[in-house]
């Protein structure tokens, strides 16, 4: 799916025009049962690549591991299926910037980005069901791919693992609290109604997020680099729905971050950051 400008991570992507969509639970608890690990892994190339996942897992507290073997960063997004639907349908919805989400796109999750060569995890709560795992294309002319999961009823049901850093997605905001350097947990979720992710990076030396808002509201082509660093010191979490709650892996640097998302509405439009759905959260 096309970016909403050529400095955005790609990856956020199904998400700039469904972009996209999604987990699902209540608390920043802790005890209880242990989530259910479920191993997912990235295979290929730049451009074309494979994902290897089981068919059928049990519902309940899952942590998604999401191995990256392929030679570029990666995501694996679970969306949650209504209906007789197929992976290859889903697939031609994912390029359609600003087109709206259909009703039988509902809740899932997954993992956000991932460089390649390391291994990042989401802990959440899934229902029974039929999902798609999705792994979008991380530059031009790459290839999406999908392949179905079953999610069967009999797992472990309990609370998610206690974090200290949070950041809260809203209708059309975010609220960032106790982010710390370094490798971290830290709970996600969206109290709007509306599918949110989190795509951010670092502000750069010199730049404000004012600066950031002009960028990203602009419809002409940056004449510069972007004011946010991306690439070093970057976020982009996979989509969850309103209601929904994830525990995530974080590597962040200590500094000021912009946080966006590029979400549209489920009728469609714009995506929300046109909506002023951009955000500062400082990192200590």
């Amino acid at each position: 799916m096309s970016r909403t400008r050529p400095a955005v991570p790609r990856r956020s992507s199904w998400l700039l025009s469904l972009a996209g969509a999604l987990p699902l639970l209540a608390a920043c608890g802790g005890g209880g049962a242990k989530p259910e690990v479920v191993q997912v892994e990235v295979t290929g190339g730049a451009k074309k690549v494979e994902l290897k996942a089981p068919q059928k897992i049990k519902d309940g507290l899952v942590q998604v591991d999401l191995k990256n073997s392929s030679k570029g960063p990666r995501d694996a997004e679970l969306i949650r299926v209504e209906g007789n639907h197929s992976p290859d349908e889903f697939l031609k919805i994912v390029g359609k910037e600003g087109s709206p989400i259909p009703d039988w796109v509902q809740d899932g999750g997954g993992v956000g980005t991932t460089p390649p060569g390391q291994t990042r995890s989401a802990t959440q709560e899934l229902k029974p069901g039929k999902y798609f795992a999705v792994v979008l294309p991380d530059m031009e002319g790459g290839e999406p791919t999908a392949t179905e999961l079953e999610v069967e009823a009999g797992g472990p049901q309990g609370e998610l693992p206690k974090t200290e850093g949070e950041i809260v997605a809203k209708d059309y905001s975010f609220e960032a609290n106790d982010l710390k350097a370094g490798k971290s947990k830290v709970l996600f979720k969206n109290e709007g109604r509306e599918l949110h992710h989190v795509v951010g990076g670092r502000i750069m030396p010199g730049k404000t997020i004012d600066d950031v808002k002009k960028f990203a509201s602009s419809e002409e082509e940056p004449s510069g680099p972007p004011p946010i660093d991306f690439e070093k010191a970057g976020i982009a979490t996979a989509v969850i729905d309103g209601g929904v709650e994830q525990v995530i892996d974080l590597d962040l640097k200590k500094g000021k971050y912009a946080l966006l998302c590029f979400i549209n509405d489920r009728k469609g439009g714009p995506p929300h950051v046109m909506k002023g759905m951009i955000a500062e959260a400082e990192v200590k």
